[in-house]
């Protein structure tokens, strides 16, 4: 088991996409589905990467650097 702080947290549910400034990772809840994108990689020049939250474990925090998340169902917590 973890244990994680955090400062702040942005419940998204079906049909909300956003993000939090500083967001560190993401707590999927159960049933959750829709896309993660994540900070470009090398400094800005590469492409985005993308995440199918559905294939994240529904309840453990996934620590990403966060730039969008985009909610199709259930809820997804941004943690920063």
């Amino acid at each position: 088991m973890s244990y994680f702080r955090t400062n702040n947290v942005l419940a998204l549910t079906a049909g909300q996409s956003g993000s939090l400034a500083k967001a560190w990772g993401i707590l999927p809840a159960s049933g959750a589905t829709g896309t993660l994108t994540l900070e470009r990689a090398s400094f800005g020049t590469g492409s985005y990467t993308t995440i199918n939250i559905a294939h994240l474990t529904p309840g453990i925090a996934f620590p990403c650097f966060v730039t969008s998340v985009s909610v199709t169902a259930g809820t997804v917590y941004v943690l920063a």
